[in-house]
């Protein structure tokens, strides 16, 4: 088996590629409470009865695990017993959804002031019969205040926008994924269990980035040069078949082989129906890479040649994560008079507000230090 120090592993960041390729579009925008909220969507509407409470909380300026911990001190309620769908940002007013075992209820509810004077508050109270698990939300809604932004700009964002809401935007993990250095990942062979769980997802995350860079590189030079320039470096992609990839019309090409998954979720399968690019396009499936790792389903044929440099028997489990996905109820208004834009959208769980941003702007906005 192969260590993650081989140099035949990348341990650099990769390149990026955008989906569009417009030059890269000025304005401001930091992360923080006054230009940035989080309202998470549950997978599945809550029973209003059985064994947990269910809380819905808006907290402010305070990390996922900060308000869990505050929680914890006030009810007395194990950290451990508290259940969640997903990790909020810290720099954001963030709402989501908290379980607990109902026993802890009244005396969390007692607390209501203190927490509220620390920036947490306790919107609505439910039930059901089941603790909310990890990745049990359908995704969430984004508001994004971008500042310094002129005229021009903003006519450019609104061509973007009504560019990606067809087409969609690369999956990239985003920096906060790889710690305050970028490179967390390396961390991945630490003898401690949860270190290395988490360690070992990053590197996960960080083979992946590396994946949809390659094929995103493809993507962008069979947009701009010839299939006898391409094969120079795709070599395992015969000139007639890259010819055939130049005519499909979504900016993502499908490669006979590659692994698919119906869209927002559903089934796997194989890639080898030419209707597919169709069904891409109207956005009822989206390719898949490889999250590397024990019994992952890996792509065949002539995506396998692009997938395999990053496939690594990791003692993890494997899965696979969509390579494209589709903002959804965007909405963009522009205040000349302040020089900024309200940007609002929906993305399904796992995909990166961050990511989509930087889709707009064209460029990289934010470095693993600022959104640690």
């Amino acid at each position: 088996m192969q260590t993650l120090e081989s140099p035949f592993f990348p341990l650099d960041a990769p390149a990026r590629f955008f989906a569009s390729t417009h030059a890269p579009i000025a304005f401001h925008f930091k992360k923080c409470s006054r230009d940035f909220s989080v309202v998470e969507e549950p997978l599945y509407p809550f029973s209003g009865c059985g064994e947990h409470v269910i809380l819905r909380v808006r907290k402010k300026d305070k990390s996922t695990w900060e308000m869990l911990s505050m929680l914890s001190a006030v009810s007395g309620c194990k950290i451990s017993e508290f259940g969640y769908a997903g990790l909020k940002d810290k720099q954001a007013i963030s709402t989501q959804y908290i379980s607990l075992p109902k026993i802890h209820a009244p005396t969390l509810e007692k607390h209501a002031p203190t927490l509220l004077e620390h920036g947490i508050k306790i919107l609505e109270i439910n039930a059901h019969n089941h603790k909310i698990r990890l990745g049990h939300l359908k995704g969430n809604h984004f508001f994004m205040r971008l500042k310094k932004l002129k005229p021009l700009d903003a006519r450019k964002i609104e061509q973007v926008l009504d560019f990606l809401k067809v087409y969609g935007f690369p999956n990239y993990f985003g920096a906060q994924r790889f710690g305050k250095s970028g490179d967390n990942f390396k961390q991945a062979h630490t003898h401690h269990k949860k270190l290395n769980a988490f360690f070992l997802s990053s590197y996960q995350s960080h083979l992946f980035n590396h994946w949809l860079s390659t094929r995103m590189r493809l993507n962008t030079l069979l947009a701009h040069f010839s299939p006898q320039e391409i094969r120079s470096e795709f070599a395992s992609l015969d000139l007639d078949t890259l010819k055939a990839l130049q005519d499909q019309e979504h900016y993502f090409k499908l490669l006979e082989g590659d692994i698919l998954c119906h869209y927002p979720f559903g089934k796997y399968f194989e890639h080898d129906d030419p209707h597919n690019c169709a069904r891409l396009r109207a956005q009822e499936i989206a390719p898949t890479g490889l999250l590397t790792g024990q019994k992952a389903l890996h792509a065949k044929e002539l995506a396998w040649h692009l997938e395999r440099p990053y496939v690594h028997p990791l003692n993890t489990k494997g899965d696979r994560r969509y390579a494209l996905v589709f903002p959804s109820d965007v909405r963009f208004t522009y205040l000349p008079q302040e020089a900024h834009g309200k940007l609002e959208f929906f993305l399904p769980k796992g995909a990166y507000a961050t990511i989509f941003l930087e889709e707009i702007a064209g460029r990289i906005l934010f470095s693993p230090k600022e959104l640690a």
